[in-house]
């Protein structure tokens, strides 16, 4: 059975692989303009543009908005994918605003029927009191949080939007 990220997921991959020159130019505008992510998707290909085109879909059904791809980073080990950075903006119903995210999608290579499906979702932002958030939340009891795997240099992923700066479109 699909979830609905993975119906969206598909029928982002067809339209891809029907008008990739369509979906490049829709990525381009969710790609910030410091950013050198190369935006030329291919038909039938999972590339570093494909990976940032699905995590456009997945972002998007988070509700993330002004959503800009910054950067991506192929991964092999503990699975074959990509890892993308982005800058947006999502306020929790805890008053939490959030706007640096990495969202990991599978490319395929191992289980052709995961190509697009996301495997981690990590987000940063601030509270009312201004302190550093990440999400999902380290509970002390537990010690260990999965997610956590894919977040390497914390300082570097939560400076993500002060290196690149929110570029809204109004």
């Amino acid at each position: 059975m699909m979830t609905t990220t993975s119906v969206c997921v598909a029928l982002a991959l067809r339209l891809m692989d029907f008008s990739p020159e369509l979906c490049s130019m829709i990525l381009s505008h969710y790609t910030h303009s410091d950013s050198q992510i190369a935006n030329t998707l291919e038909s039938g290909s999972f590339n570093e543009a494909a990976a940032g085109w699905v995590t456009v879909f997945h972002m998007g059904e988070r509700g993330i908005q002004n959503i800009n791809l910054c950067e991506i980073t192929r991964i092999e080990a503990p699975m074959a994918g990509f890892l993308v950075d982005a800058t947006g903006y999502l306020e929790a119903d805890s008053g939490i605003v959030f706007n640096v995210f990495r969202t990991g999608v599978f490319d395929g290579t191992e289980y052709a029927e995961q190509r697009g499906d996301e495997f981690v979702f990590l987000a940063a932002g601030t509270d009312e009191m201004g302190e550093t958030v990440l999400f999902p939340a380290c509970v002390v009891e537990e010690n260990f949080v999965y997610e956590y795997e894919f977040l390497g240099d914390s300082v570097s992923f939560v400076a993500l939007y002060d290196r690149f700066p929110a570029i809204t479109v109004e």
